[in-house]
């Protein structure tokens, strides 16, 4: 005895019955059924029919425009909520629950707080508000970091269901979740996005993004992979200057991003900016000029270049260079003069700063005496009136300004006396 009718889903048992398992609507149709032996056959054609009904959901709400039934219902928040899905069907269809964050559900499931019945209704233990995302920190960042130092950019995000976490790297490449091998870059569970041994090509625009059934956002992280700052002029030994000239003090540095620099002068006063402060000059390329300086502007000055990365120090020593007055060629200690005849002085003296020396010329006329004086940087004329006991002050009092001191006597002479 056979079967003209086979297949993966029919079984034929030895006393010649046909089993066909999850029969449906194709399964319809005549069957024949032979016996055949060495004296003869005989032949039995039977129809078969099947009769189905398509699976079909008790509707409460139907919703036209998406073409689905949907139900409204309410929960208090964290209770057990109980929603019935009962369906009809020939044969009896199975239930499969679609969750907010895009998980199948089929019954029967057994899950820690959320269950499938076998009847298709769906459980919910602690029921949960819905809530699209929100970023902890909802801001657009700006991240600098070193070469070489592992770098954690944050993108913690709250929502429920719990936000899948993606980010996009500035050549395109996405991560959504776990380690990629072989890679430089690693996703946290709390959206944190690990950088190993970041390089310049690491710098430029992340984008990362966090995503429920609730809703989408989206923040933008700036990385700038930079450099401390290091100064490339460093004086050897002391820097020596005389007093009353301009000091020149060099900072050039360099470091990504650009620092800036800062000088502390010994007094204990920083420039924090290009400017000009009394004799203090700060340039845009971090110079130090220091004008018409005294022994008091000795000392140690301090350069600093800052940046987002790191700060790099130097120290300058300064000393000023200055000499007392000293003379080193002047009149003798007694001077005759002639009434009402010029005489003149002359004084010569060395010292640092340069000196303005003067000459003095006398002249004895009727009234008394009479001084004029000529300095080195110009004519300088002041004549006074004196008694004729003037004559004999020390050069002292005439010559102050240059703060020499020698005494010398001057003397009156007739013109009958010579």
């Amino acid at each position: 005895m056979s079967f003209f009718r086979m297949g993966s889903r029919i079984q034929v048992l030895d006393n010649g019955t046909l089993i066909v398992h999850s029969i449906n609507d194709k399964d319809a149709g005549d069957y024949l059924c032979v016996a055949r032996s060495k004296i003869g056959d005989d032949l039995q054609l039977m129809k078969v029919s099947v009769s189905m009904k398509p699976a079909k959901i008790e509707p409460k709400v139907y919703n036209k425009k998406q073409n689905r039934t949907v139900i409204k219902d309410t929960a208090a928040k964290y209770s057990r909520k109980l929603i019935d899905c009962k369906a009809e069907g020939d044969p009896a269809p199975t239930v499969t629950w679609i969750m907010p964050d895009n998980i199948f559900l089929t019954a029967p499931y057994f899950g820690s707080r959320i269950n499938v019945h076998h009847n298709g209704t769906l459980e919910i233990r602690n029921v949960r508000t819905l809530r699209r995302p929100i970023f902890k920190n909802p801001f657009n960042e700006r991240i600098v970091s070193r070469m070489g130092k592992t770098t954690v950019l944050n993108c913690s995000a709250n929502g429920y269901p719990p936000p899948e976490m993606i980010w996009t790297l500035p050549n395109g490449t996405r991560f959504t979740a776990g380690p990629d091998r072989g890679s430089r870059h690693h996703l946290g569970q709390d959206g944190t996005l690990v950088i190993y041994n970041p390089s310049k090509e690491d710098a430029g625009k992340y984008r990362c993004a966090a995503k429920n059934s609730m809703g989408y956002i989206e923040k933008l992280i700036v990385l700038e992979v930079g450099q401390k700052p290091y100064i490339l002029t460093r004086p050897r030994g002391i820097i020596r200057s005389v007093s009353g000239d301009p000091l020149f003090l060099h900072c050039l540095a360099d470091g990504s991003p650009r620092p800036s620099i800062f000088w502390t002068v010994p007094g204990g006063h920083t420039l924090t900016r290009p400017q000009v402060l009394g004799r203090y000059q700060l340039l845009e390329n971090g110079t130090l000029i220091v004008q018409d300086t005294t022994l008091h502007d000795r000392g140690n000055y301090v350069c600093r270049a800052q940046n987002d990365v790191g700060e790099a120090v130097l120290s300058v020593p300064v000393i000023i260079i200055a000499y007392p007055p000293r003379i080193t060629s002047g009149p003798p200690p007694n001077v005759r003069a002639v009434a009402g005849a010029p005489i003149q002085l002359n004084c010569a003296a060395i010292g640092i700063p340069n000196l303005a020396l003067e000459r003095c010329y006398f002249n004895f006329g009727v009234g008394g005496l009479e001084i004029h004086r000529w300095f080195s940087f110009g004519m300088f004329l002041k004549p006074g009136q004196g008694s004729k006991e003037a004559s004999e002050k020390t050069l002292t009092a005439l010559t102050r300004h240059c703060w020499l001191e020698t005494g010398i006597l001057l003397q009156s002479i007739q013109m009958g006396e010579l």
